[in-house]
């Protein structure tokens, strides 16, 4: 093998970013108390997201401080602010550790990003004229402590956006600014359209473009359903899903005897992101030993099958092997006059690791979403048996 370049020595530049980067997140002080010496600063880390100015390292106040001209660097634009200079702490504040709340807005709780906005689109929440609407400046009488007339309205007086909230809006275009049709973002907008984002500044009911389904919701089945579309039953499920007739990922009939319960899944507080992240932590790992399937106790009596036995898990696509953890969390749904178990499984556990269990998404079903392809692996249906002893005895080995 060939050892790799010292990439703070090359003049390359596809190392640049490399030699770019930066490592010094680790503060003494900060460490003072810890086992570990060279755990990161959190504060430093909170700073580099927040993003400073690149010649004195000082933090910006928000995002309208970033240039695309190297002066600044940032870690995510959209928590620009969160680590913002103050009077009392030029260096930097940590404003997520605020804890000044109130009765309604809560500005001084936290920080929300964007810039600790509380609500997006605020501009909203006035009429086009600008003033706050009829409800807006009751809860301003009431809760607002004589600090504004309105959650956000236009200020005649000061000319520009103010309220109990940061304004979503250019604070400084008034309400009767007109649209320029030669205008670039937001200059194309006039200044009673709140919506920011959007192209034309308004809010859509109907979508012009992008969505395969719509335009209003409505209520279908999850593709794989112990029931039949009770709205709509000649209309069982979203008529453009995106389905994958391949070997090994078979459907289940809406209403199968076969496939009597409800399984959906779900990540665990102990867990990290994704099951290849978690089960390589041996601390995340002590917290959460081994893959369990979640039923109620009356599933549990209909199966008899006590806590912590063996149980299998079968879909159309395959068969995986758990420990039943019996709780009432979980509770039986009465459809119908027919009961139908509710399952719950975690997905973080695979056959490497430094625990290992089953794999929970070798049950679940390719279905995809018609806008954008995610698979329908939340819920789905399957069927829950009791192992025996001969078979426990084989899924232990």
């Amino acid at each position: 093998m060939r050892r790799p370049p010292n990439r703070a020595e090359t003049r390359c530049r596809r190392d640049r970013p490399i030699q770019a980067l930066t490592w010094d997140y680790l503060g003494p002080d900060e460490n003072d108390h810890w086992r570990i010496k060279d755990e990161p600063s959190a504060l430093r880390v909170l700073k580099e997201i927040n993003g400073t100015f690149t010649a004195d390292g000082m933090p910006i106040r928000s995002a309208g401080d970033l240039k695309a001209d190297g002066t600044t660097a940032c870690g995510a634009w959209i928590y620009s602010g969160v680590f913002a200079p103050t009077s009392e702490s030029p260096q930097g504040h940590n404003h997520a550790a605020n804890r000044v709340g109130d009765n309604w807005v809560a500005s001084g709780w936290g920080f929300a990003w964007p810039a600790n906005r509380r609500i997006l689109y605020n501009r909203a929440s006035a009429d086009p004229a600008g003033r706050p609407w009829a409800k807006e400046g009751r809860l301003a009488r009431k809760l607002g402590d004589g600090r504004a007339d309105g959650y956000v309205f236009w200020d005649e007086r000061a000319r520009k956006w103010s309220g109990m909230d940061v304004p979503d809006f250019p604070l400084e275009k008034a309400p009767d600014r007109l649209s320029d049709p030669n205008g670039l973002g937001m200059a194309f907008h006039d200044g009673a359209s709140p919506f920011i984002l959007k192209a034309d500044g308004k809010g859509w009911l109907f979508v012009p473009v992008g969505l395969v389904d719509g335009p209003l919701p409505t209520h279908y089945e999850p593709f794989e359903s112990p029931v039949i579309n009770s709205l709509y039953p000649e209309r069982q499920v979203n008529p453009v899903t995106k389905l994958y007739r391949v070997a090994g990922n078979d459907y289940a009939a809406p209403g199968s005897p076969e496939w009597p319960c409800v399984l959906s899944t779900y990540r665990l507080t102990e867990h990290h992101l994704s099951g290849s992240m978690s089960r390589w932590l041996p601390w995340l790992s002590s917290l959460q030993p081994e893959l369990f399937v979640e039923i109620s106790p009356e599933h549990s009596s209909e199966l008899n099958a006590s806590n912590l036995e063996w149980v299998s898990i079968s879909t159309p696509r395959g068969t995986i092997h758990a420990k039943a953890l019996v709780t009432p969390r979980v509770r039986p749904f009465l459809i119908d006059g027919r009961t139908i178990h509710h399952v719950g499984m975690p997905w973080h556990w695979g056959y490497k690791g430094v625990v290992t269990g089953d794999v929970v998404n070798d049950l679940t079903a390719l279905v995809g979403d018609p806008n954008v392809t995610i698979h329908e692996a939340k819920v789905f249906v399957c069927r829950v048996e009791k192992r025996g002893p001969v078979q426990e005895s084989l899924v232990r080995s």
